[in-house]
């Protein structure tokens, strides 16, 4: 590898370590929230929120029409004139947001059969208001790929939101501890974010730059509309057809799948877009491989774990009532990991201005998933798991074959990045199998299991990818390296 190229991967890497290590940071004290919920709460309790974030996260889509990234790709010199044009406009969005989501709580609460969300859509529609005042600094930071801010804003939000979600689950106040519990989450992420980041907005509304950066996020609004529509469908299915409960027992099930391997594809994303917008598009060959090479190898072991472990993760962490969540996690959790694998062939369609080939994606997968819902969903939450998994796995590899092509690889060497850490999760797997099976003790098969697993990856990685494991040593512990 040449040393530019050198650097590039370096920088990239770097960007992911501090993301992911918010992400793990963060998720760790999530899941912890979490399970302490899930034994103060009920299933519907879970279902009702679900169903309301469910219902806001199609106007999430629109958030702020792309404004933000747009302002990322923008050139260095205008750089301040961009920003104050985002926040006026995001704001504007934002506060339109929160206004139409109070306004749709009584239809919300018809459609689902849920009266409790007449009151509760106006709460958490106030988050619309509230992020989109700090949206501009997160994008700024993003920019300059400083991405010790995203650690601070989203620890800060995750400690809030669980302090004062437990607080209120203990006095009694049920759903409603989950609902304000991220209001709270969400306003003191915004006033971190104000503290870390050097931009203060004039009390001005301008047009500089408008029309260029609403073509741009335009057609990445559209993406993340489809993207939206794709990843919750099967909530309002759920929600619609077998009730809160039901939904409250997929959402559990679906909370390890997202914490731990899904939630990495938005944090691979965020570092990707800057990352790929800043290098010679020569070279981007280069950064989509490394990428795809480190995302497999994080994602693929977590992912045979939660599946192989699964009964016991569900059992220790949320407890024995939600044993309904075990298979349907198993499932989701392929999911998921498509999903992640995907993300580096996404960026690669951004940064070449051919997002229209997700769009083209999307819309005809969003129709069978349509017309596949509206079949299964009366056989349960396990048949609607099945339905959505399958058209990713259907997706995946379409996905990857155009983005070889537009980047003009070979379909072979496209593939090689993933090779050594699908062997080395498969033979996790192999490992951790048994242990699960005889093991009675769920703690005990969680332990011994994780233990081996891990062990066992690692050797295999020392065998088939030395070298991508000293590169990562010498990125997180430049100075032990050197030694």
């Amino acid at each position: 590898m040449s040393e530019r190229g050198h650097s590039l991967a370096t920088r990239t890497l770097r960007g992911m370590a501090w993301a992911y290590g918010a992400y793990v940071g963060g998720r760790m004290l999530v899941l912890v929230q979490t399970a302490i919920l899930a034994r103060l709460l009920t299933p519907s309790d879970f279902g009702v929120v679900a169903l309301a974030l469910t219902f806001m996260v199609f106007l999430d889509a629109v958030k702020d029409l792309g404004l933000g990234q747009a302002l990322i790709i923008g050139e260095e010199h205008e750089a301040e004139a961009r920003a104050q044009t985002a926040f006026g406009w995001g704001v504007i969005i934002g506060l339109t947001l929160t206004l139409l989501t109070a306004a749709a709580g009584p239809l919300a609460a018809s459609f689902f059969h849920e009266p409790e969300l007449k009151a509760m859509l106006p709460v958490l529609g106030a988050t619309f208001l509230v992020r989109s005042l700090g949206a501009t600094h997160y994008a700024l930071a993003r920019k300059q790929l400083d991405y010790r801010v995203r650690t601070f804003s989203e620890i800060t939000e995750v400690v809030v939101r669980g302090v004062v979600g437990i607080g209120l689950a203990l006095g009694g106040a049920g759903a409603w501890s989950l609902a304000i519990g991220f209001l709270c989450g969400t306003v003191a992420s915004t006033l971190t974010l104000w503290a870390l980041v050097d931009f203060r907005p004039r009390a001005q509304l301008t047009r500089a730059h408008l029309k260029s950066m609403l073509a741009f996020g335009g057609m990445l609004t559209l993406v993340d509309m489809g993207a939206v529509l794709a990843y919750n469908l099967d909530y309002l299915f759920i929600g619609r057809v077998l009730g809160s409960a039901s939904l409250g027992y997929y959402s559990i099930a679906f909370r390890m799948p997202e914490l731990i391997v899904l939630n990495l594809a938005s944090v691979a994303g965020d570092v990707l877009f800057p990352a790929y917008a800043a290098v010679d598009k020569r070279r981007l060959r280069e950064a989509y491989l490394v990428a795809l090479r480190y995302t497999a190898m994080l994602t693929l072991p977590i992912a045979a774990a939660l599946i192989i472990l699964a009964r016991p993760v569900i059992h220790v962490l949320f407890g024995d009532q939600w044993d309904s969540s075990v298979d349907v996690m198993q499932v989701l959790t392929v999911y998921a990991l498509c999903a992640t694998l995907a993300i580096p062939c996404g960026t690669v369609f951004k940064v070449t201005n051919r997002a229209w080939i997700m769009v083209a994606f999307t819309v005809p997968a969003l129709v069978v998933l349509v017309i596949l819902l509206a079949f299964v969903t009366d056989e349960g939450i396990m048949a609607v798991a099945k339905a959505t998994t399958a058209i990713q796995l259907v997706a995946l590899p379409a996905t990857a074959l155009i983005a070889a092509r537009v980047l003009k690889l070979p379909l072979l060497r496209s593939l090689t990045p993933i090779v050594p850490s699908l062997f080395g999760a498969l033979v996790m797997a192999a490992a951790m199998y048994p242990i699960e099976h005889f093991v009675s003790s769920p703690l005990l098969a969680l332990v011994a299991g994780g233990l081996a697993g891990v062990a066992v990856y690692l050797g295999m990685l020392l065998l088939v990818a030395r070298d991508d494991l000293r590169r990562l040593r010498a990125i997180a512990a430049p100075r032990l390296a050197t030694s």
